[in-house]
């Protein structure tokens, strides 16, 4: 306790390995998915994945307009989106059938390596035990 008050620096280090270790471990529980999806608009695509439990996200989808050429080589496509979700990695399979079937294709996954969310509680718990916050 009394080094984490008084060394210069240390307090800072701890902060920081904490939010690696946290976000490290939350992230090994997920896979990055991003599927390609056609839609009216990118609400119409978030509409159809948020019915679906396993496609919701941590917070919800993020959509993105995909750029495509015509087939004779000149403007772009319009209604077809790129879909970014965490998907749990227990219901990963079951997600990438339920994208199949409202039309994902493409469907990308990637290892996960860090989810940064708001301070970690370990983080707030040792604040709390030291009598101080955030903004000390």
């Amino acid at each position: 306790r009394k080094s984490l008050l008084e060394r210069e620096g240390l307090l800072q280090i701890v902060h920081e390995l904490i939010e690696r270790f946290d976000g490290h471990l939350k992230a090994e529980q997920y896979y990055s998915v991003i599927a390609n999806m056609r839609g009216d608009g990118p609400e119409a695509v978030a509409e159809k994945l948020l019915t679906c439990e396993a496609l919701k996200g941590l917070q919800g989808p993020t959509i993105s307009q995909v750029y495509t050429l015509n087939g004779n080589g000149s403007a772009a496509q319009r209604g077809f989106y790129a879909a970014s979700i965490c998907v749990s990695k227990k219901r990963l399979y079951a997600a990438v059938k339920e994208l199949q079937k409202l039309g994902g294709s493409g469907v990308l996954v990637q290892p996960m390596t860090y989810i940064f969310d708001e301070e970690p509680r370990r983080w707030t718990d040792l604040l709390s035990r030291l009598n101080m916050s955030h903004t000390d």
